[in-house]
């Protein structure tokens, strides 16, 4: 793997914009452990049965997560799945520092509506926000895939409390979007889903598909992360 793109090596990839405390991306690893999740025939359908092998990066802007996210990532790393988490870190079109609401003690649902946009909410933080169509061009489209006959292919998620549409549209105009087989999130309204099924009708080369899906089942479970007993042979 290359020091300057840690995606290199990686036929799969999946990155999930607005993580939270990374149940999606558990659901990919530990299947079992989420049984009846809406998302889990979307994994089989686009990575078939090698999860192992999928590498998976998650962005998270709320900070109250980032001691968890470490706990998660290093217990992942430890079974060597190849899970990458930006914590503290707003999805955006600009590489700036951005101000990220949330309300303190709104634990009960992971401050699943912590987002940029104020709503009412009590305490503002001041984040890094991150291009993530030029993050995406630096480092998923120029990744070293592996030789051999699997086509490579990449899954994104993408739940970022209403700033998802404005993302979405930079990664349509740079190109980078059609290189992605298949995106899902809940905040698609119709009338952008309209305007891709649009843009995609006189296209005979884009293969993105676009669906909406709010998988929510399991959002508040913190299954214990165990480690495999090691074998040990006399």
């Amino acid at each position: 793997m290359s020091e300057n793109n840690f995606l290199d090596g990686c036929r799969y990839v999946y990155i999930d914009l607005g993580t939270n405390i990374g149940v999606q991306i558990r659901k990919l690893y530990e299947p079992h452990l989420y049984p009846g999740a809406p998302i889990l025939q979307h994994f089989k359908n686009i990575f078939g049965n090698n999860f192992n092998e999928v590498c998976s990066v998650g962005f998270e802007a709320n900070p109250v997560h980032n001691s968890y996210l470490t706990e998660f990532e290093n217990y992942c790393l430890a079974r060597k799945w190849r899970v990458k988490i930006f914590k503290s870190t707003a999805v955006s079109y600009v590489d700036k520092n951005l101000t990220f609401y949330i309300n303190p003690g709104d634990n009960q649902n992971n401050q699943w509506d912590a987002s940029l946009i104020e709503g009412g909410k009590k305490l503002n933080v001041t984040v890094p926000g991150i291009d993530i169509t030029s993050w995406f061009k630096r480092t998923v489209l120029i990744r070293k895939i592996p030789s051999g006959i699997m086509p490579p292919k990449v899954m994104m998620k993408t739940d970022i409390e209403g700033h998802d549409s404005a993302v979405l549209a930079n990664l349509i105009f740079s190109g980078a979007y059609c290189s992605i087989d298949l995106i899902y999130g809940e905040h698609f309204n119709n009338e952008f889903q309209q305007a891709i099924s649009l843009l995609k009708k006189d296209s005979n080369t884009c293969k993105t598909e676009l669906i909406s899906l709010d998988d929510e089942l399991y959002y508040l479970h913190r299954f214990p992360f165990i480690l495999p007993v090691q074998q040990v042979n006399f």
